[in-house]
């Protein structure tokens, strides 16, 4: 049995590395290594991700596939999330999620029986519909959110996080490295060049 986590953020502002200690910890904490990490920046609604698609290519019968949250592997539609699901399942994967603890029995017994799978299962569907309302619960408040600022003629579109582009700055500043900073804060190597940009321009 091998392990293999599966790490991805929306968007390149956020880091999809940042649970991958995480992880590591929690493989640690079963006595198992993870064989391999899987990370992308891409949306949880898409049904097609280059790195999920090579982690199931490279998976075999009885190889785990490991996720932080159920939202880290699906924000897709129910009928997507089947077709997903589906895939995942036929190559033999058995999915962990770190926090669920009613799909780490595989870690505990070494097999799975036919009430526990199906328990699963219930338990995946469930997350994956929760991820899903999730998402369309906050678009449509951010929809809602810019159609009235936008009523008032006060929406400026997406500003950036100036309080982190600060702390980021400073650590510059320090002589910080890149993968330092994305260590102290939690943001991405995008935002940081984004900052070293904006230095850059204002002093020339």
């Amino acid at each position: 049995m091998l392990i293999r986590a599966y790490l991805r953020a929306s968007t390149t502002e956020q880091d999809a590395q940042r649970a991958k200690e995480e992880l590591k910890a929690f493989g640690t904490k079963f006595e198992h290594r993870i064989a391999g990490y899987y990370i992308e920046n891409q949306s949880g609604t898409k049904l097609e991700r280059p790195e999920l698609n090579k982690l199931i290519e490279d998976s075999e019968a009885g190889d785990v596939l490991l996720i932080e949250k159920m939202d880290r592997l699906t924000r897709l539609p129910w009928g997507e999330w089947q077709t997903l699901k589906a895939r995942i399942m036929g190559k033999g994967l058995v999915i962990v999620v770190a926090d669920q603890t009613m799909t780490h029995t595989v870690f505990r017994s070494g097999e799975q029986n036919s009430i526990t799978l199906a328990l699963t299962e219930f338990m995946l569907d469930l997350g994956a519909a929760m991820a899903r309302d999730d998402y369309e619960t906050r678009h449509k408040r951010q929809a809602q959110g810019i159609a009235k600022a936008k009523e008032n003629g006060k929406y400026r579109g997406r500003q950036p996080n100036l309080a982190l582009h600060q702390d980021i700055s400073d650590q510059l500043t320090l002589g910080r490295s890149y993968s330092q900073i994305q260590a102290k804060l939690g943001c991405s190597r995008a935002t940081i060049a984004r900052v070293v940009k904006e230095r850059y321009t204002q002093s020339h």
